[in-house]
């Protein structure tokens, strides 16, 4: 019974001293497999601002810059449809190539170029269309923008009043 008990607390020392040693994971080398040897991180998509070491210069990488990011409508009338233009700058240093514009609903369908990326100080426009049908009350619809950019993710929104048909 000594023995077992001693054996016990040897086993568990042990295996508390190889947790110790063994080495800490860190979030660099994430960074680090998508850095070209140029420092040209415009390829980069889907990477949180928390992962960002020290030695990274996002200022290198491409960046969106919106005119506005929120475009109330007022009221318009169940059955309208709600067309507006959001315009962005690049005003980072690398080409900017939306890969994803989307919103949370079939009713709200942005159009965007996805196919040439941006020039640095270059502009475009994502046009999003909402249509009001069987939609009331006060809405708000968000458009999820994703792209090589630092941040990578830009939320849009549309928001308005849709009054219900009178019968």
């Amino acid at each position: 019974m000594k023995y077992s008990a001693l054996i016990f607390l040897v086993v568990a020392w042990v295996a508390c001293q190889n947790d110790a040693q063994s080495p800490k994971t860190s979030k660099k080398p994430a960074v680090q497999a998508h850095k070209k040897a140029n420092g040209d991180y415009s390829e980069i998509i889907r990477i949180e601002d928390s992962i960002f070491e020290d030695d990274v210069d996002t200022s290198l990488m491409a960046k969106m810059q919106f005119e506005e990011t929120v475009y109330d409508f007022g009221e318009v009338n169940e059955g309208d449809i709600v067309k507006h233009t959001f315009r962005y700058k690049n005003v980072g240093k690398r080409p900017l190539l939306l890969k994803v514009a989307h919103s949370t609903c079939g009713c709200t369908v942005p159009h965007y170029n996805s196919e040439i990326p941006i020039p640095p100080g270059g502009m475009d426009s994502i046009v999003v269309v909402f249509n009001t049908t069987n939609k009331t009350e006060r809405q708000e619809k968000p458009i999820t923008v994703i792209a090589n950019s630092h941040p990578n993710k830009v939320i849009l929104y549309l928001r308005g009043l849709v009054k219900q048909k009178t019968k």
